[in-house]
């Protein structure tokens, strides 16, 4: 795979964990290196709360059709709701 292609199935996955979640974050992933994705998460007004590297194995370990969210993507997107 590709790493635009990563890029895009990243950005589905944390879309969808987000909205899972209840979320009224958003996301950007802009880039993978090294086995980390670079995410940017915005407010509702879409100003930046804090761009952040996301490990590759926090978004393979979340699966949508098994309604799966890794723990620590949890944690994380959890607590950048309360940055608004």
């Amino acid at each position: 795979m590709g790493q635009d292609e990563k890029i895009k199935e990243a950005q589905e996955i944390l879309d969808w964990a987000i909205t899972n979640l209840n979320g009224s974050i958003k996301c950007k992933v802009s880039d993978y290196k090294y086995g980390d994705y670079h995410v940017q998460f915005f407010n509702k007004k879409d100003k930046l709360i804090m761009p952040t590297q996301i490990p590759d194995g926090w978004v393979r370990g979340s699966n949508p059709k098994e309604n799966l969210i890794h723990d620590n993507l949890k944690m994380l997107l959890r607590n950048l709701e309360s940055y608004q």
